[in-house]
């Protein structure tokens, strides 16, 4: 079986986390200290951005790591304790508002929301602004410049015979559901069985042609000469090929999904005005672009951008030119039974 791991997970921090039983017993030991118990991806925070913040202002910041969201996920609605914010997808933040797992963003509590871009402000999922934007990117295609004579352009590109057992496909049901979607011009709200026979049937037809299914290792396959087209997540790419400038990323020309992360409190945090802190701290400008700057993701706050790397916001692959934007969807906000669709099409297409 496939790895499931999602979009920042193959990376390992620098400083690593604690395992969970010790991190949240320290949290009860400890529980009157100035901490903020942070849960989010690896490698998704520069490195200065958290000590700066507790030299400032004398908080300490306990950052736990998980590398799959949808576990992420179920240990919080199992009950794990002890974490005041974590880092979510944007198509989570309805299930944590169902299920009670988050607090919202008190209104009047960060004096830096109004930092952020006005296309980020009350979205669809989140239309109360109950949590706060941290990062957003694309998903789109990864692919060795020295393996191709020319650089994909189409998603169909990965359904091309030529590149029969040279194509990595994200083991994501989200992604990969998704796109079949768009490739076939079917909203991604549809109930109708027919609309999911036909992206079941979509998919399985481009299964021979596959060598993987990952959402970690395929950049290193890449780089190997393994495969030479990969479904990716733009920053992942662009962490990776610091360090191997063979490696490019293409947003097709039907278009792609646009996510956006982003900060969330947690219900019961015992340490809520620490973290309303931290999270007016990360929407400072110059903080928010050192903090893109470093993970190459896109940062939703618009005075940062001043402070951007100017090479990263030139870099249509990074920031989207104003028509490639214009391309872009966010993931839709689902409800119980379309997701039911989307898991059950998924997993016809794994075992076919």
């Amino acid at each position: 079986m496939s790895e499931k791991v999602t979009r920042r997970g193959f990376l390992k921090a620098a400083v690593l986390a604690p395992l969970l039983p010790a991190f949240l017993d320290a949290c009860r030991r400890a529980d009157d200290r100035r901490v903020v118990n942070f849960f989010n991806w690896s490698n998704y925070i520069g490195k200065d951005t958290l000590p700066d913040f507790t030299k400032r202002d004398g908080i300490e910041v306990r950052y736990d790591l998980f590398a799959d969201e949808d576990e992420m996920f179920a240990k919080l609605r199992a009950g794990a304790k002890g974490y005041d914010l974590v880092v979510i997808g944007d198509y989570l933040i309805p299930r944590f508002r169902a299920l009670n797992l988050s607090d919202p963003i008190p209104t009047g509590a960060l004096k830096n929301i109004n930092n952020l871009s006005a296309r980020f402000r009350r979205p669809e999922y989140d239309p109360e602004e109950g949590s706060v934007p941290y990062m957003w990117g694309t998903t789109g295609i990864a692919y060795n410049k020295k393996k191709l004579k020319k650089p994909p352009t189409s998603w169909w590109d990965l359904w091309d015979e030529k590149y029969k057992d040279r194509v990595s496909m994200l083991d994501n049901v989200r992604d990969c559901i998704g796109v079949a979607l768009l490739m076939l011009k079917l909203p991604a709200t549809t109930r109708d069985p027919e609309h999911f026979r036909k992206v079941r049937e979509l998919l399985v037809k481009q299964k021979p042609l596959v060598k993987q299914y990952s959402s970690s290792s395929y950049l290193n396959s890449l780089v190997s000469g393994e495969i030479d087209l990969a479904m990716t997540w733009s920053g992942y790419l662009f962490q990776t090929a610091r360090e191997n400038p063979d490696l490019d990323y293409v947003i097709p020309k039907e278009g792609t999904h646009l996510w956006v992360d982003s900060l969330t409190m947690l219900r019961g945090s015992r340490h809520r005005a620490d973290t309303l802190r931290l999270i007016d701290y990360l929407l400072e400008p110059e903080v928010a672009a050192a903090n893109a700057n470093s993970v190459r993701y896109a940062s939703p706050n618009e005075k940062a951008l001043k402070f951007v790397d100017p090479v990263l916001l030139k870099d249509p692959r990074v920031y989207p030119t104003g028509a490639m934007m214009k391309n872009l969807r966010l993931n839709a906000v689902l409800d119980p039974e379309q997701s039911e669709l989307w898991n059950q099409t998924w997993a016809d297409v794994k075992v076919a």
